[in-house]
């Protein structure tokens, strides 16, 4: 039957419009919301990694650069711990010192002698109450004061009083250390002179001693030394022969005497003037010259000459501030092999130790080698000082 032309005819297309333009239900809605959150979950949590690595790497290199290392140990005897950041206050202080004296502060070595110096002043303050040794308050401020130069008895007139205590407050406001700390410093050091006071005070005043003299020459001459040795053969005094062929600058001044010796004084010579071979005799008679030294820094080789020597002779106040010194370093080995003593230190602390004295410098310092200058050499000295 033909269709009529006038009745509308619905198509497939048709019906998928109208379907189409049926609104969503709540379910289908809140469906189409979790599968979009579902879908951008991945980049949020990606954002949220992203922006906590860009907040993390600059709060771990903080902790790492200035959190962690002013806390790490540094030296420790028995149970007193001092870590980096102790070590780099000690410095400034000695630091500012020697600034407000206008004399120049090296740091290439500071760091290894505040390590040594540190564990040594622990050392002496734990030993000090065995040999009655003790440091009142008024002492530590008065060692403040001298160290600035001060007077320490201030009996001028209040003005006079008043600017003294200015400039002792200016100089510990820019060493920008708390009161304990330096005083602490001040304090540990005191102790150590006190031990020091007391082992030196067995040091005898009155030892044997050796009278030294020294003829030097450019380079081995052995005409000149069958010379010498015919000259003083024939009892000749070594004044008048140094005089005449010694080469030494300061001959004219001393006739080529180097001085009294007590043993242990002069670290390179003591062997020789001291020493004896297997025989028990003298490495350097008594009247004999020695074979010539040569000295590195002048390039001048050196003949030694022991012209007499005393049982029984004081000790010149040089002499004997060494060996009160060598005492010193005597009994603090003794201690330290009683206790625990560690020490770190190695280029990358040493670096970072010297980087911060230098951020708070105020004269310009010079630029240290790479490395540890002297250390090798000084480590193999350290007794039970642990290094690494």
């Amino acid at each position: 039957m033909p269709m009529d032309e006038t009745q509308p005819v619905l198509k497939q297309d048709d019906h998928a419009s109208e379907r189409e333009a049926t609104p969503p239900s709540r379910r289908q809605i809140i469906h189409s919301h979790q599968e979009k959150r579902k879908n951008a979950r991945p980049y949020l949590i990606g954002g949220l990694l992203l922006l906590a690595l860009i907040l993390v790497i600059p709060t771990v290199a903080f902790v790492l650069h200035f959190v962690l290392p002013p806390s790490r140990l540094a030296v420790q005897v028995e149970d007193k711990i001092y870590t980096r950041g102790d070590v780099v206050n000690f410095i400034r202080f000695n630091q500012r010192l020697s600034e407000e004296l206008g004399v120049p502060f090296q740091i290439g070595s500071s760091l290894f002698e505040a390590l040594q110096t540190i564990s040594e002043n622990e050392i002496a303050f734990q030993a000090a109450p065995r040999l009655g040794i003790t440091v009142e308050h008024y002492e530590v401020d008065n060692q403040i004061t001298a160290l600035l130069g001060l007077p320490i008895d201030a009996s001028g007139d209040q003005e006079t009083r008043a600017n003294l205590e200015e400039k002792k407050r200016q100089f510990l406001n820019n060493v920008g250390l708390a009161e304990e700390v330096y005083t602490d410093i001040v304090r540990k050091e005191l102790f150590r002179r006190g031990v020091r006071d007391a082992v030196g005070a067995d040091v005898p005043r009155i030892q044997p001693q050796v009278h030294v003299y020294k003829i030097a020459m450019y380079g081995l001459d052995t005409a000149l030394e069958s010379q010498i040795h015919r000259r003083l053969s024939a009892g000749e005094s070594i004044e008048s022969v140094a005089k005449d062929v010694s080469v030494d600058p300061d001959v004219g001044r001393n006739q080529g005497e180097v001085g009294w010796f007590p043993k242990g004084v002069n670290e390179k010579l003591n062997y020789l003037i001291w020493g004896e071979n297997s025989d028990g005799e003298r490495m350097l008679p008594v009247g004999d010259l020695s074979n010539g030294m040569l000295n590195r820094e002048t390039q001048l080789l050196n003949f030694y000459y022991v012209a007499e020597i005393a049982e029984a002779r004081e000790v010149d106040a040089r002499s004997y501030e060494i060996l009160v010194d060598q005492a010193l370093s005597d009994f603090l080995n003794k201690e330290r092999k009683d206790m625990y003593v560690y020490m770190e230190l190695n280029d990358r602390i040493y670096n970072w130790v010297n980087s911060q004295v230098r951020i708070g410098s105020l004269l310009p310092t010079p630029t240290p080698p790479s490395g540890i200058p002297g250390f090798e050499g000084l480590a193999g000295n350290l007794g039970g000082i642990s290094v690494q």
